[in-house]
């Protein structure tokens, strides 16, 4: 017996949403908007840097770049907001870097490479450092804070993941992985309270950091 397939009636269209008060979302932004939002976070980086978080307000940034109030309002709708979105862009960039790093086979070249990249990252831009650890305003905008604590979770991962290689590959003692992680990432990450370009390159901080690991070369597989 053969069936018939048959073609259901068709349903009719829904009607069209109604559009919402107000600009349009920028689903994908223009490039003028974007232009105009990365000119607003680099004017407040710089201000951040110079006057701290609590001493900035965000009549300081629209003035840095002649624009209003309002429309700075329309790009991020706090300080906060701005401040956050500055430090999720920090560690995007960090996370490119870290990537990189993360393909090296060998387990001591790796630790290397990756202390080096976090010494000179943060030697570069202690300002920054400063600003956001020991001024992290409350955020309030569970999206954006989502999205970071998850950035420094993936950052720090990649530390993790290099302490475990040196251990497994006995180029670092087999002691705990977590104190290990926890004492390099921390050492590195919060020199930013005590590093004097003055008084040590970065080549020099990078050297002591490696001495203070006794980095043993891979054993022959």
């Amino acid at each position: 017996m053969t069936t018939v397939a048959t073609t259901p009636a068709a349903e009719p269209l829904p009607a069209p949403a109604k559009r919402s008060r107000g600009r349009p979302a920028h689903l994908v932004p223009s490039e003028i908007y974007q232009t105009r939002r990365d000119e607003i976070l680099k004017a407040a980086k710089e201000i951040f840097a110079s006057k701290g978080y609590g001493e900035t307000s965000l009549d300081d940034v629209a003035r840095a770049i002649n624009l209003s109030k309002p429309t700075l309002y329309y790009y991020f709708p706090s300080k906060a907001h701005l401040f956050y979105r500055l430090a999720a862009i920090r560690t995007e960039e960090g996370l490119i870097g870290l990537a990189e790093i993360a393909k090296i086979p060998d387990a001591r070249a790796r630790l290397e490479a990756l202390i080096r990249f976090q010494v000179e990252r943060v030697a570069g831009d202690m300002q920054f450092y400063r600003y956001f650890f020991d001024h992290r305003p409350p955020l309030h905008n569970k999206r954006l804070k989502a999205e970071v604590k998850e950035k420094l979770q993936q950052y720090s991962q990649y530390f993790y993941d290099a302490v475990r290689h040196g251990i497994e590959s006995k180029v670092i003692p087999p002691v705990d992985e977590f104190m290990a992680t926890q004492a390099i990432f921390g050492a590195t990450y919060w020199m930013y309270k005590w590093y004097d370009p003055e008084k040590y390159t970065v080549d020099q901080a990078v050297d002591h950091f490696l001495s203070l690991l006794h980095l043993q070369p891979a054993p022959p597989a």
